[in-house]
């Protein structure tokens, strides 16, 4: 009836009971043999090896997780709401913002994205190993609760009001290009769908703490690959029929368009870097001091809430008697 995770540790035989009834089993590699290893869910070589599994790479996970799992949720509100709002502005009359390769396209260019943000540090490893107390974040459901989805959720409307109102204005039934003719719908839905995927990379790169050279890969690599996929499409009339990259091509040669997807990126991420810079100044996190200690901000991160205060919010992470300076 409890709601506690049990861990359980063990390294012989006589453990494996223990082991597979608890919530996270353990096994230690050691001279009893490697019954209890088969048995656990993860195993260590040594005890010792237990510190850095708890503060380190469980502290990874729950942030990793917590954030997968939101950034799953973001993307395809994002890219629904963009439907919605298009379905209203024609009546619901059925037909659909995005072409069909775009749809079947989406999920498969950002999922390896967001698959490579399970290599992000957000703290640094010696932080974590310094201060037990931050491990803590995690199971008190700091990095995923009702706030934060909702949050995701603001974010997502933001962004799809943007990225089609925007491209929406752009592209108008009044508006006539350089050639005489009115927009039409194959350029509105290549131009929305472009800012889409270059929106989305810029929010999965402000959710990165630590970038490796695979995730910026993943991340960018998708991007470029998605041009290459338009281009490749074009090549051949029979591939048209599933994405029209001549109408990318052509909205683009608008002096109005070659501004649309810098206009837009910006519009998007400033609400983003503005509320970060707010919570790093004014109401950083236990983790979020943590980093800054290791960068050199000790005066800032050596105190847990303004003047020196500790907020009730951020009393729990201190365990008894802990120092709040995070520089010892």
């Amino acid at each position: 009836g409890t709601q506690r995770v049990i861990a359980s540790i063990g390294d012989g035989g006589n453990d494996v009971a223990m082991i597979q009834e608890a919530h996270v089993g353990i096994g230690i590699v050691g001279r009893e043999g490697s019954q209890a290893v088969r048995a656990s869910d993860v195993s260590i070589q040594a005890f010792r090896d237990l510190g850095r599994l708890l503060l380190v790479h469980g502290t990874y996970c729950y942030q990793r997780s917590a954030v997968i799992a939101q950034l799953s949720f973001f993307k395809s509100w994002a890219f629904c709401f963009g439907q919605v709002f298009y379905s209203a502005r024609s009546g619901f009359a059925g037909t659909s913002l995005y072409d069909p390769f775009s749809i079947a396209a989406c999920n498969a260019l950002l999922f390896l994205p967001i698959c490579f943000y399970s290599l992000n540090r957000p703290l640094p490893m010696s932080i974590a190993m310094q201060r037990p107390s931050l491990y803590r974040v995690g199971p008190m459901g700091e990095h995923l609760n009702a706030n934060s989805v909702s949050l995701w959720l603001v974010r997502a409307i933001y962004q799809a009001c943007l990225s089609y109102g925007i491209t929406l204005a752009v592209f108008s039934a009044s508006h006539m290009s350089q050639s005489g003719q009115p927009p039409c719908y194959t350029q509105v839905s290549a131009v929305s769908f472009s800012i889409f995927l270059v929106v989305q990379c810029f929010n999965l790169s402000f959710e990165t703490h630590t970038f490796t050279f695979l995730q910026w890969v993943a991340t960018y690599g998708g991007l470029a690959g998605s041009l290459a996929l338009y281009a490749v499409c074009n090549a051949s009339p029979k591939a048209r029929k599933l994405v029209d990259y001549y109408a990318l091509y052509v909205a683009f040669e608008e002096p109005a368009a070659q501004y649309l997807v810098p206009v837009v990126v910006v519009a998007s991420i400033i609400p983003i870097v503005a509320s970060k810079y707010w919570t790093a100044q004014y109401a950083a996190g236990p983790q979020e001091l943590g980093r800054q200690a290791l960068s050199g901000k000790d005066q800032k991160a050596q105190r847990f809430g303004a003047n020196g205060a500790i907020t009730p919010e951020q009393q729990p992470f201190l365990g008894k008697g802990e120092n709040p300076s995070l520089s010892a």
